[in-house]
């Protein structure tokens, strides 16, 4: 019996899908540095545009552009560059306020481990133990058995030892450092070359397009540049805007390292929903690591939420709008999809690269059933 047609289409596309995923997880090394630069080069090309209009050439023009790019890092770098620096060598105090605080909690809350029920049941089992060792060694009539008594307690040693962030995971991610600046320079220079050759990467596309869908495919390339510039460029007014509230709000509770972490708290922030949950984690935990009480605690939530609210209401619908127009199970679903894929990288580029997908769809014979399933109209 011979298949249907459409059995037989959607097991090809299938196993594209699969093949698409197996790809990408498997070329993370070149693929997301790739992607990273292809987005940023997109963000570049209006600059790199406006520069060839005031008659620059174009290796000029793409200088700048680049160097506007690194320009950016720089100030960012230069602006927590001093409170890293200082946040790293007063690491040894704040791992014992955080030992402190863990140590206090875990004996208010006997659930957690080491605290006064665990310590009661462990301090019962050794003693049973030892009086068993004890009566099975009077038949035997020796009395020296005192040192089969002698259990560890457990003790309250440093809990950061078992934390995902101690010293010697610090000491690791240090050691990789080089390898990131690596990766960062070669971004960069995929970047100039996305800019440098962004004329014939069109027209190769154009060229492999039949006649009839040339001035379509044409329009597609537009309208994919459009919505990843608008939806980066507004990402990227949103992090300075939140950087600032976030540091304002920060340094009025007395947080230490405040502007350190209104920084990575409102980039935390371009990872949609999860993003917001791990950077107020951060900022809770490095309060009370710096011993600054429930006020302190209060106050650092309260920054959030203000923040969040200004960002849900007011700012994302005033800066970057309904460009990206992506449902929220979509998002969710790529973030999450990405970041298996990719890491950090992945969960940053997921919901660009994934407006860039639905843009195409909406322009494919057969395929804008699944526009309509990634959007939200």
């Amino acid at each position: 019996m011979q298949a249907s047609p459409k059995l037989v289409s959607f097991v090809l596309r299938l196993l594209a899908l699969i093949g698409v995923v197996v790809i990408l997880y498997f070329g993370q090394s070149v693929l997301a540095l790739l992607t990273v630069a292809g987005l940023l080069a997109v963000l570049l090309n209006p600059v790199d545009e406006k520069l060839r209009d005031w008659g620059w050439k174009p290796g000029f023009a793409v200088a700048g552009a680049t160097f506007l790019l690194l320009l950016f890092f720089a100030a960012i770098f230069f602006a927590v560059g001093k409170q890293a620096a200082r946040f790293a060598s007063n690491w040894p105090k704040i791992e014992e306020r955080l030992t402190e605080q863990i140590e206090k909690a875990r004996d208010q809350i006997p659930m957690l481990p080491g605290g006064e029920d665990e310590q009661e049941t462990s301090t019962s089992t050794a003693s049973d133990s030892t009086a068993l060792a004890r009566e099975q060694q009077q038949p035997t009539g020796g009395g020296g058995g005192s040192d089969s008594g002698a259990v560890s307690s457990g003790g309250k040693g440093s809990m950061l030892s078992n934390l995902p962030f101690g010293v010697s995971r610090i000491t690791g991610a240090l050691s990789q450092t080089a390898g990131i600046l690596g990766d960062f320079l070669l971004m960069f220079v995929y970047v100039v070359l996305f800019l440098t050759q962004k004329g014939r990467l069109r027209e190769f596309i154009l060229r492999r397009t039949p006649d009839e869908h040339r001035g379509e495919t044409h329009q597609t390339l537009n309208e994919s540049m459009s919505v990843v510039q608008h939806y980066l460029k507004g990402r990227l007014i949103l992090i300075i805007i939140l950087s600032i509230l976030y540091g304002i709000g920060f340094t009025l509770v007395g947080l230490d390292y405040a502007i350190v972490i209104a920084v990575l708290v409102a980039v935390l922030s371009i990872i949609p929903y999860l993003g917001n949950i791990i950077g107020g984690f951060i900022a809770v935990a490095i309060a009370v690591a710096s011993g600054g009480g429930s006020t302190m605690i209060l106050g650092v939530l309260g920054t959030m939420a203000l923040a969040q609210l200004l960002e849900s209401y007011i700012l994302t619908p005033l800066i970057v709008g309904d460009e990206v127009d992506i449902n929220p199970l979509t998002t969710v679903v790529a973030v999450i999809a990405f970041t298996v894929m990719w890491g950090a990288l992945g969960a940053v580029v997921a919901i660009p690269v994934v407006a860039m997908m639905r843009v195409l769809f909406k322009h494919i014979e057969g395929m804008k059933d699944y526009a309509y399933l990634l959007g939200q109209e």
